[in-house]
């Protein structure tokens, strides 16, 4: 579908620019992903997974390890990455290995 195309194009460039924002304007870059939230809500489209694991869901801060965010391997139980935001300290945890379907 061209609308989700096009879309997807967008949260694309709102990405990059709350990227180049964060450190110099970090409001600007939280209305850049929420505008890009707001997309794909409006066009019921997924937000690239590539994306979507860099953003923190409760303040909406782009992550970028070593500056606003610490990423860590845990091995307990699952292994899975933590990645705790600077910002609010929200902790968002990925599983390592993939699931067996």
């Amino acid at each position: 579908m061209p609308r989700q195309s096009i879309a997807q194009q967008r949260m694309q460039i709102l990405y990059e620019k709350a990227l180049d924002a964060i450190k110099t304007d970090p409001e600007r870059a939280r209305r850049y992903i929420h505008l890009l939230r707001r997309i794909a809500q409006r066009t019921r489209t997924k937000i690239p997974q590539h994306i979507k694991q860099y953003i923190c869901k409760k303040c909406n801060t782009p992550l970028i390890p070593g500056y606003n965010a610490t990423t860590r391997i845990n091995q307990r139980r699952e292994p899975h990455i933590t990645t705790t935001c600077q910002t609010c300290g929200n902790i968002t945890r990925r599983p390592i290995r993939s699931r067996k379907t």
